[in-house]
């Protein structure tokens, strides 16, 4: 049986798929499944664990809203913007301060992108 990369998720080709496409871009990133409550991080890569210094299983099931993160210097504004995003259906771009385990701060930009539940579509 194949070794699941670390999503909480049934089988879904749709997750692989965009998994497989941002790994390739060498991106940090998460995937949150807006279906349950807090949004709870179905998904974080190698990427996301390094930048911000936790481990994989620390960070799943988290909501997405990452509130582990936050520190002294995150601003309120920011923090509304991306739960303004998270009740809307665009991609939208918000520039946050996050703080590591360790403490130090890491700036992010943090790109919110939607996708519809395509099986819900039909």
């Amino acid at each position: 049986m194949p070794v699941r990369r670390g999503h909480v998720a049934p089988q879904n080709t749709f997750l692989d798929t965009i998994i497989r496409k941002f790994e390739g871009q060498s991106r940090k990133f998460i995937i949150a499944n807006a279906r349950v409550e807090n949004c709870a991080i179905i998904f974080c890569n190698d990427g996301f664990c390094g930048m911000c210094g936790y481990t994989r299983a620390e960070i799943m099931q988290k909501s997405c809203t990452c509130e582990f993160l936050y520190g002294p210097h995150t601003k309120k504004m920011a923090i509304a913007q991306m739960a303004q995003a998270l009740l809307g259906s665009e991609e939208r771009k918000v520039e946050i301060a996050f703080y590591r385990k360790d403490g130090r701060t890491t700036g992010c930009y943090r790109s919110h992108a939607w996708f519809p539940d395509r099986a819900r579509q039909h």
